[in-house]
């Protein structure tokens, strides 16, 4: 995602960009957890490659800037970045390095999210993180939104709950990779049902050890648990969450899928039972 920012902002295929991560040559990073790493990262990239098209726009048109020819279509009010990420204009690369009388260009750029503190460059220079939500933000909503549905069967006699069906339908500004991001989602709603009716960690409390430390004791769903799992994502354009309008989906597809499976338990049963993950003998019916 982080080669699709620079390719889409640059105008050049993707197979032609190169991504270089995870070194610690490389200027520092955000931690990669948080549902924070496209929405970070790619408002970096596509901030610095915004620099690089207006320093070869300048050597073409010394006159003109691309932040100009937007605000004629866009109007004022937004973030030179926005601004420049609505303009059509093209560069052609080759006539602004011969301008530039350069082959290379190089810059270098940060960004932060709106309420952020100060220090959070320094702060991650050395290795400490500022991260912020979106709370922080003043004056505006600054939150991806989902709502998941499930449906649950429960036996009479037996207790056994199944969940033949996970949907959920999500808006969470920019998608930037399709594909991964339903993926994403779907893992999520997944993820959910198996810690409302699976997942636990059994602690051997005379010895302070877990017990089922590993993946043939740890109960995680299979296919015949979710025969079905629907993603739908909702279009959102949103030009102030950030350059990129990314929003984060790391987490948004599971926080509420264990709630709907509880919600939909109570309405088969009567019963609200508040801890997870719910078993047989829970089941009082």
């Amino acid at each position: 995602m982080i080669g699709q920012a620079a390719a889409e902002k640059l105008g050049v295929p993707v197979e032609k960009v190169s991504v270089f991560i995870g070194d610690s040559d490389l200027p520092p990073a955000p931690v990669a957890g948080g549902s924070n790493s496209t929405a970070s990262t790619c408002s970096a990239v596509i901030t610095v490659c915004e620099q690089i098209r207006q320093k070869l726009f300048k050597a073409m048109m010394p006159n003109e800037t691309l932040i100009d020819k937007a605000k004629e279509t866009v109007g004022v009010g937004q973030t030179p970045v926005t601004q420049a990420a609505k303009s059509d204009r093209r560069i052609d690369y080759e006539r602004a390095f011969d301008a530039l009388g350069v082959s290379v260009i190089e810059e270098y750029g940060e960004w932060k999210p709106d309420g952020a503190p100060v220090d959070a460059f320094r702060a991650m220079n050395k290795g400490q993180m500022r991260m912020v939500g979106g709370s922080e933000m003043s004056d505006k909503i600054a939150y991806a939104f989902g709502a998941e549905f499930v449906e649950v069967r429960i036996n009479r006699w037996t207790h056994e709950i199944r969940v033949p069906r996970l949907l959920g339908a999500f808006t969470a500004g920019h998608i930037m990779n399709p594909r991964t991001a339903r993926s994403q989602l779907m893992g999520g709603l997944i993820w959910g049902m198996s810690s409302a009716l699976h997942e636990a960690t059994e602690l051997d409390e005379r010895y302070a050890r877990y017990v089922n430390d590993n993946l043939a004791d740890y109960l995680l769903p299979v296919n015949a648990d979710v025969p079905s799992v629907e993603v739908i994502m909702l279009p959102e354009q949103d030009d102030h969450i950030n350059p990129a309008g990314v929003k984060g989906i790391g987490e948004l597809g599971n926080v509420g899928t264990n709630a709907a499976v509880c919600n939909a338990i109570f309405h088969a049963t009567g019963q609200r039972l508040r801890k997870l993950p719910i078993r047989l003998e829970q089941l009082d019916i």
